[in-house]
């Protein structure tokens, strides 16, 4: 299974195409908001590693979302990205568009690959008076 580098989230991303470089702006880890919040846009960046032998396999990148208190299943489902390993690295982005965010807690995103989580990146939904 290839190996991940790192996994983030964050407001926006932007991708260098001639030196193949990634910018994350603003990386969420806590979000002090007025509840209920609708989050306008996200980015969810995982980078993989694959090693010499899995060279031609394909692989399936999932991101899943839970709100802050929920158990279970994913509250949020974003669609998979998929990539045949070619070179050895690969990036997986996940666009995400109107969360919306109805209590404070932990808003948990995982990244998953063939369905086994790899990660896992954890917000924190406060209220604006909340202290820290």
């Amino acid at each position: 299974m290839p190996k991940l580098d790192y996994f983030l989230v964050a407001d926006s991303v932007s991708t260098d195409r001639e030196r193949n470089t990634v910018s994350l702006f603003h990386i969420l880890e806590e979000w002090p908001a007025r509840l209920p919040l609708t989050v306008p846009e996200l980015v969810a960046v995982s980078s993989w590693t694959v090693s010499a032998d899995e060279m031609g396999q394909d692989f399936q990148v999932s991101l899943n979302i839970r709100m802050p208190g929920a158990q279970g299943s994913p509250d949020f489902p974003v669609f998979p990205v998929n990539f045949t390993a070619h070179r050895r690295r690969h990036r997986a982005y996940h666009f995400v568009k109107g969360l919306r965010v109805e209590h404070p807690g932990d808003l948990v995103f995982e990244i998953l690959i063939n369905g086994q989580v790899a990660a896992s990146h954890v917000v924190w939904v406060r209220t604006s008076d909340e202290s820290e």
